[in-house]
């Protein structure tokens, strides 16, 4: 029977324990590299959809209410609704050539602190 010096023993426990820093440290970058497209979409859905739905407010302000086929409140709010979907649906889509500029900035800035 083959008996583990001491010294082996320690060096087993330093080998494993390198490689559980390694696992995690990969973990690690995987989940930060994971949440950094998070805080980029989620940037880019703020961003552009702010933007967007300004937009889209803008355009209704110059339409005046038609005479004679009006809905009422009902419109007013299916409207408002409507343009919300249209201004999330633009930035999702559409937001990253606005957005990435100033996601960059963003990154900048708050590096910078």
């Amino acid at each position: 029977m083959t008996s583990i010096s001491p010294v082996q023993t320690a060096l087993n426990s330093v080998q494993s324990a390198a490689d559980s820093r390694e696992t995690a440290a990969s973990q690690f970058l995987a989940q930060s590299q994971g949440s950094q497209g998070k805080l980029q979409s989620k940037f880019q859905d703020f961003a552009a959809g702010t933007f967007y739905k300004e937009m889209m407010k803008s355009l209704n302000k110059m339409h005046k209410k038609p005479a004679y086929i009006y809905g009422g409140q009902a419109e007013e709010i299916f409207k408002g609704q409507m343009n919300q979907h249209v201004a999330e649906d633009l930035a999702h889509s559409n937001g990253n050539q606005f957005a990435a500029s100033l996601y960059q900035g963003f990154l900048n800035h708050s590096s910078g602190r």
